[in-house]
């Protein structure tokens, strides 16, 4: 097989061949109309995990109108920090937006990068029931989902301490699990999962194992995607992108799936036919770019995917947490080709040269740079863009000023004001705010244009014809 980008093989003995039938038949967890904020502390704050799920959400349902917004700040815990306590964090930062759904991360700096402290868990424990009441008692009906927080990466670096702090990190998960099902909410698992990549990891490629988690608190962006992908399986995110199964000695449909096939034909050397699927393929931040660990405030472009190369790191972290097989199937069939070798034209791009058997096999179309998935990029592009927007507004105005002045806020909030100078700053500042807002919103509405699958005119020519 001869491809024309690198793909990422992402079949591997750590996962199964076939998925469980009931995964595809789960109910995916959010619907038209939800609004989701994504609550943390400054592993949230990167919005890497944030971003993979919206873009799955609106690359899996491009009908599906769904709001996201990203309310991580560094340092925090669940009494607040810098950006403010945490009542006000809730009031300035959650409460306006009216989620109806709030995923909810904290753990790594609460424990205090030291052995179990029973005085630090016994604040944990009070603060985190605060915050879920707080939630319940103001946004009723909220869904509350609970991430237990991402490793501190003991795995490639030596323990500081007996036992290491991720062990400390896994007792305040505990609680967390034990949390959720005290009040009857979802739990999410962040920690395992990525412990297990890691290992994987450490033991074939220890120099690339070490960037996952650079620094060992804040996961890169591949480290990231395995939490997104533990949230989006959790909420039962379906892994079929399409399905095409053709007959291409008759040139006759056997299966489609999550797509419309139409004007099939066979002609000598050649079969064509025309396909629109009813989604595209997940874009992959990072895999084809080089991102910083923190992308700058003033950058609101991520860097262009690049056919031509592979992020090494992410595309180990792809291979090993399967993500592509669970969550990312363009499938692909031709049975009963004549010829030995076939060329996939699409649009008249040629995408990859595969063997009669490969394609009998099947192929997984979402690894490979077709047109679907150059404008699953741009998708992805906007998403980024938007969540800069919101990120400089709240972030880098409302709340960077209102750390240099408690006592003012913008008048919505009905936070205290002391002088006229307090109150002339706050209208300014909630003047920029609401402008932002506004261009973000514009914004939004590009992504549901640019996000709707288009009618794509697909050739496998035999190669030597």
């Amino acid at each position: 097989m001869k491809a024309y980008w690198c793909p990422i093989i992402v079949a591997s003995a750590i996962m199964t061949v076939a998925l469980p039938a009931m995964a595809e038949k789960r109910k995916f967890f959010l619907k038209s109309g939800d609004r989701v904020c994504f609550y943390g502390d400054s592993i949230t704050e990167q919005r890497f995990y944030p971003t993979d799920v919206e873009t799955y959400v609106l690359t899996r349902f491009p009908n599906m109108r769904v709001r996201f917004m990203d309310s991580g700040v560094g340092g925090d815990r669940v009494t607040g920090g810098w950006a403010g306590p945490i009542n006000l964090r809730l009031r300035r930062d959650v409460f306006p937006f009216k989620p109806n759904v709030v995923t909810i991360m904290l753990g790594m700096n609460d424990a205090g990068y030291q052995p179990l402290n029973p005085r630090l868990f016994s604040i944990y424990r009070q603060g985190y029931e605060h915050i879920i009441n707080s939630l319940q008692r103001h946004l009723p009906g909220v869904r509350i989902v609970l991430l237990e927080t991402s490793p501190y990466d003991d795995v490639t670096h030596k323990l500081k301490f007996p036992g290491g702090y991720n062990s400390v990190l896994i007792h305040y998960n505990q609680f967390v699990d034990h949390l959720a099902k005290r009040h009857h909410l979802l739990c999410v698992n962040f920690n395992k999962p990525l412990v297990k990549v890691l290992k994987l990891a450490w033991r074939i490629k220890p120099k690339l194992a070490r960037q996952i988690i650079p620094g060992r608190i804040h996961p890169s962006v591949a480290g990231q995607l395995v939490m997104a992908q533990a949230l989006l399986k959790a909420w039962g995110a379906p892994s079929i992108v399409s399905t095409v199964a053709i007959n291409g000695a008759v040139a006759k449909l056997i299966n489609v799936a999550n797509a419309q096939v139409s004007d099939l034909k066979r002609q000598p050397g050649v079969l064509s036919w025309t396909q629109r699927d009813d989604s595209l393929p997940m874009p992959v931040i990072g895999l084809h770019e080089n991102w910083p660990l923190f992308p700058p405030w003033n950058i609101f472009l991520p860097p262009q995917p690049n056919p031509k190369f592979t992020n090494s790191v992410a595309a180990l972290v792809n291979k090993l947490s399967g993500f592509t097989h669970e969550l990312d199937r363009e499938m692909l069939t031709v049975k009963g080709l004549p010829a030995p070798d076939y060329k996939l034209l699409i649009d008249g791009q040629r995408v990859a040269d595969f063997s009669s058997k490969d394609l009998a096999d099947g192929i997984n179309l979402s690894n490979y740079f077709t047109p679907m998935l150059r404008q699953a990029y741009h998708v992805s592009n906007i998403v980024w863009e938007q969540t800069q927007i919101r990120f400089v507004a709240w972030h880098g105005v409302q709340t960077t000023m209102q750390n240099f002045n408690f006592n003012w806020s913008p008048p919505t909030l009905n936070l205290p004001v002391t002088t006229e100078n307090d109150v002339a700053e706050a209208r300014s500042v909630s003047k920029v705010v609401r402008a932002m807002n506004r261009l973000q919103d514009a914004v939004i509405a590009q992504e549901y244009v640019a996000n709707q699958p288009k009618l794509h005119h697909y050739a496998l020519v035999a190669i030597g014809r």
